[in-house]
């Protein structure tokens, strides 16, 4: 929750525990209500602070709600094995961290921008790339992919379902 969320949240709570307060005070016969009421109804002045202070506390609670029916942000995952125990996953993050390493090892490669999508066969990646145009393509895809599955299947433990290059560019050695 962000910084501004926070002090929206202790203001409404603050708010609701004085009127707890109140309505507790109230039954217990420490206070008149009804004196108090009249009491800001009396003078347009008090009218007008009470309304105020009505449509902040309204405001603060229709924040508050809208804010609770907010759905939380998800973490994309990907299942690693399900089993008696409970599921393991890793977050599409660290699967594109495992490609970027197995992509190191491949020569040529200027840039790569790797894309992760989770399937019930398995993973599915795009990789999006930059070469150096002295390397014969057909030969560096295939190293991508091979190298790509085998760390994705050793070091993550994942089941790959398709791995798809897609030279965008090709950038000198020299750049």
């Amino acid at each position: 929750m962000t910084a501004i969320g926070r002090l929206v949240l202790f203001i409404y709570n603050l708010v609701i525990l004085g009127l707890a307060g109140l309505i507790v005070a109230a039954t217990l016969g420490w206070l008149d209500p009804q004196a108090y009421i009249s009491m800001v109804l009396d003078s347009t002045q008090n009218r007008m602070i009470a309304g105020v202070v009505a449509i902040l506390v309204g405001f603060l609670a229709l924040l508050m709600l809208i804010w609770s029916l907010r759905p939380a942000p998800r973490v994309d995952t990907v299942m690693v094995d399900k089993g008696i125990e409970g599921d393991v996953t890793m977050s599409i993050p660290a699967v594109k961290a495992i490609i970027m390493k197995a992509i190191r090892q491949v020569d040529g490669v200027k840039e790569m921008r790797p894309e992760v999508v989770s399937s019930p066969a398995g993973v599915k990646v795009k990789l999006h790339t930059m070469i150096n145009p002295e390397h014969n393509v057909p030969e560096i895809s295939q190293s991508l992919q091979t190298a790509v599955r085998e760390n994705l299947e050793k070091v993550g433990g994942l089941q790959v379902a398709e791995i798809k290059v897609f030279i965008d560019d090709f950038v000198a050695a020299g750049k």
